[in-house]
Order: C-alpha cells, then structure tokens, then sequence
C-alpha cells in the first residue's frame, strides 16, 4: 500500500488542491470527475492525469481506485460517499460534513457497514498557528477563561452557488467551521450555547438573485464553551465589489496575557504572530507546511495502521451542529443550548 490510487471528483479550485495535494504526499491520482469537461481536461492536463469522467460512479468503480476523493458542491457529499463506500472505496469529503444531520448520518452508517475509512477535509487545522496556540493555551500562558476572536470579511463570493440557502448554505456552514474547529482544538471543550444575529446584506445582487432562497451572509457570534471560555465572530460575504474592508487578525486573550495572528492561515510560506504575555511582547514566525499534503499523509496513516482518521465523523458532526446552531439563532433571536 506504498502508493494508493485516488479518484478526485471535482475540478474546481478545491479540487486542484486535492490533486496538487495528493501528489505531493507521493500518491497517484488516476482519474478527474467534473460535468464541466473544460475545466476538467484541463487540470488533468496540468497534472497528466490519465483518466477523465463526467459521471462520478464510473471513476469510483474503477477497480484499481483505493481512495475516493471528494471536493463537490455540499449536497452531493452523501450521495458520493455512500456510492463509494459501497463499492469498497475509502472517502476523503471536503468539509462541511453534509447538508443535514440525516445525511451525515447516512454517510456515517455507509461507511461503518463498509468497513472503510472516512477523512473530512479541515486542513486549515493542521496549521503551525492552531498548534501553536494550542500548546500556549494548555501551558497557561493566557491564564483562564480565555476569548479566542476571529474575523472573516469578503464580498459576494465569486461561487455564487456558495449564497444558495438550499445548496452550500452560506459562510456559516461553509467557512465558520474552520474556526469553530480551532477554537474547540484550542480550549479542549465543547460548546455549550450559542447566540448569533445576522442576516443578508447581498439581498438584490443581480448575480446571486436566481436563487430561490438567499442563504445568511452575515452574522455575529458568540459561543460559549463548557470550559467557560469564549469564541466571538464576525462574518460576512456581502460586501460590495471590490472593497477594501478585510477581517481582521484572530486574537486570543485571557487573565495573564494572549496572541494576534492569522492562526489557521494557508497558503503562506511564513507566518507571524504577536504573542504577549504580562507586559511582555514577542513575535514568533513559524514555517507553514503544506497543509493538504499534510492531511492526506495522516490519513493514510489510519489507512494503513487500520485507525479511525485523525479527522473525521466526530469532528464533522460537531461542527455541523454548532454550525446549525449558529443559523437557528439567528433567525430565531434565541440563545441556542447544544
């Protein structure tokens, strides 16, 4: 099992970086999976890639594939894993987990009937920074109760599909679970309660007005965890055009002292972060790896010594919860209990 063939269904953005990824952890993607055949021949040409489908089932049935891995829009996450793991696949899902509770559950049930292992993609989590911010956390550098703050500004996403309230559902189920992620990883707890407003600021964009229903695009959210600590939220994707509003650094703070930075950041070959203890203050650059090559390599791991993936239904349906939470909050104007 030295080098695993993977079937990537899905050529979009998200999927060149599986692709990329993959490769970079010394696997083989044999084959690429999109509707949209231009974009597909041309990421298999940019990775010679020998095979190319338009129906996902036909790659997953291909006898030599031994991963299946899935970078489609949400609602497709279950019916392609319950296909694959059917067929004996193991399954890596970009995050979020599922478009509902029942459909995550039914991919969970799929896969245990099958005996095969199933990854979620939360790469971002895999950074130097949430390590990093983790081990200052659980030395008590920061003392307790701790507020862990994050940001996400952005206008109208270029995915329009991403606004669909009925397709990806929004930055709340789309984005924030990265963050919900790191702030459970970092205070080793789970929330407890959660209170959120929001609502559409992109209502009568001409590109996202096709929709049948609009999905929420901006919210501020608090939640408080059973350790007693805090993590707060602002989000939006309904900025205009073009402005130069960005989201602001995260920011973790407690009794004795905290840090500032960009702590699940991709994509950058060195990150900074500000950590301040007492009166003290110091900058800390760490080298950021690869974090798709990272994630596949530990999921091959469980693979191969038979283990439950390091993330994976657990961590995908605390996040969904919470992240349905957040949403029942803000269209009810309730604290929500979890």
């Amino acid at each position: 099992m030295s080098r695993l063939k993977i079937a990537v269904i899905g050529a979009g953005d998200m999927g060149g970086n599986h692709v990329k990824g993959w490769i970079s952890a010394g696997h083989q993607v044999v084959s690429i999976t999109d509707t949209d055949s231009d974009r597909a021949v041309k990421l298999a040409y940019a990775y010679n890639i020998p095979a190319l489908y338009s129906d996902y089932k036909e790659a997953i049935d291909d006898p030599q594939v031994d991963i299946v891995s899935i970078c489609l829009p949400l609602v497709f996450h279950a019916p392609v894993t319950v296909y694959a793991a059917g067929r004996g696949k193991h399954v890596f899902c970009e995050k979020p987990l599922a478009s509902s509770i029942e459909a995550a559950e039914a991919m969970q049930q799929a896969v245990e009937r099958a005996g095969v292992q199933f990854g979620i993609g939360f790469q971002r989590n895999y950074a130097k920074g949430v390590g990093l911010v983790e081990q200052w956390a659980s030395e008590g550098r920061f003392g307790r109760p701790l507020v862990f703050s994050s940001d996400l500004m952005q206008e109208v996403r270029p995915k329009v599909a991403m606004h669909d309230a009925n397709g990806n559902q929004g930055p709340v189920m789309d984005a924030c679970c990265h963050y919900f992620l790191m702030w459970q990883t970092v205070f080793r707890s789970k929330p407890k309660k959660v209170f959120a407003s929001g609502g559409i600021l992109a209502k009568g964009r001409p590109e996202i007005a096709h929709f049948e229903q609009l999905a929420i695009d901006t919210a501020v959210i608090t939640v408080e965890y059973e350790s007693g600590d805090i993590g707060t939220m602002n989000v939006s994707w309904g900025l205009p055009k073009k402005s130069q509003i960005r989201g602001r650094k995260d920011r973790i703070y407690g009794p004795k002292g905290g840090a500032e930075g960009a702590f699940n950041s991709f994509g950058r070959a060195a990150v900074q972060f500000e950590l301040y203890e007492g009166d003290k203050t110091e900058t800390v650059t760490v080298e950021q790896p690869e974090l798709f090559q990272q994630e596949f390599e530990a999921f091959v791991e469980a693979i191969r010594e038979g283990k439950p993936a390091p993330v994976g239904f657990r961590q995908g349906l605390d996040m969904l919860r919470l992240s349905h939470a957040v949403l029942e909050s803000v269209r009810t104007g309730t604290i929500v209990y979890l």
